[in-house]
């Protein structure tokens, strides 16, 4: 079966047959997992990260970290000293995109920069039969007991927005301060769904959904980034994880905009931070979450795109620093 019927029978297939009730909770409940393993591949992604971290003078240490809800090794990044600062990227990506903000955050603050399962270095999953919001408190709660750490702010991007808010609402008492990033995903009544993950990656494909779908201006977007989702999405099992991933979202209809009812509850203190041009939903959305909770606000960057902190890095960390700062 090649990966679009996969992904076919996967949305017409979600709930098997003849399964009773308990089977189902004991298969969502149940992360099925492919352990990474040493390839040429994840060389390449490794040396990869290395150049983009070093384009950003980002001093991070790569830490692997074993996870016992669910059961598998992530990886996270590592860097700086100070308040404690939780990062989740979005979709298919990995941690070290974030390296134009990391590089301000650890002026002041300890970074710790997840890929989320299935993403950069951290083990792969197979979705189809995983509890998405389960397995996202799941991740981030567990990651926070490795790393020994009470609480954290918490900043998400896209996908990984939708996990932090998730969390935030199910364990406020672990959340400082809640940072967004661009859109967190589906936050509007219609999901604007990104592709599957290419059959055989290039740079040039790459360079075209930065330039489609991420950025405002491709110019901004240094080699060393392409070079690094190129290398992320030619890692072992990427590719199924991302498909499996996306499909189960949009299948369950679980995205950001189905919280909406739940936002009155959120008790961190939480700002958007949108692109006026992000090409998976406007500020807007981010205006009517923020006045659905007492605490939060969103603030809309011109000239700026889904990976708001490549677009307009400067304004994105000020924004960011600011908040951390007020109060503490």
């Amino acid at each position: 079966m090649n990966r679009r019927q996969f992904i076919k029978a996967t949305l017409n297939c979600t709930v098997a047959v003849g399964l009773n009730d308990v089977t189902h909770r004991a298969i969502a409940q149940t992360v099925p997992v492919t352990p990474v393993v040493p390839s040429p591949e994840i060389d390449e992604f490794k040396m990869a990260q290395q150049q983009l971290l070093k384009k950003y003078a980002v001093s991070a240490k790569s830490r692997f970290i074993k996870l016992q809800k669910p059961a598998l090794t992530a990886h996270v990044l590592e860097a700086g000293r100070g308040d404690p600062v939780l990062m989740l990227h979005g979709g298919g990506n990995f941690a070290c995109q974030f390296a134009p903000l990391i590089a301000v955050l650890q002026q002041d603050t300890q970074v710790f920069a997840l890929d989320r399962p299935g993403c950069g270095l951290t083990d792969k999953v197979d979705y189809r039969d995983v509890a998405l919001r389960q397995h996202a408190i799941d991740v981030v709660t567990s990651m926070l007991d490795e790393l020994g750490l009470p609480r954290a702010h918490i900043v998400g991007h896209s996908m990984g927005g939708w996990w932090a808010l998730v969390f935030a609402l199910a364990k406020p008492e672990r959340v400082n301060k809640l940072v967004l990033l661009g859109e967190p995903a589906w936050s509007g009544p219609i999901a604007h769904a990104p592709p599957p993950a290419a059959k055989n990656p290039t740079l040039e494909g790459v360079r075209a959904v930065y330039s489609a779908r991420l950025v405002t201006d491709i110019r901004r977007v240094p080699d060393e980034m392409f070079e690094a989702s190129l290398a992320a999405n030619r890692l072992p099992g990427a590719a199924l994880s991302w498909d499996t991933l996306i499909t189960k979202f949009l299948g369950d209809r679980v995205g950001t905009y189905h919280l909406r009812p739940e936002l009155k509850n959120l008790k961190p203190e939480t700002l958007f931070i949108w692109g006026n041009e992000d090409k998976f939903g406007p500020p807007v959305l981010g205006q009517e979450m923020a006045a659905m909770t007492s605490r939060a606000r969103c603030e809309a960057l011109s000239d700026a795109g889904h990976l708001i902190w490549v677009d307009q890095p400067e304004r994105c960390a000020q924004l960011t620093r600011e908040f951390f700062a007020i109060g503490a």
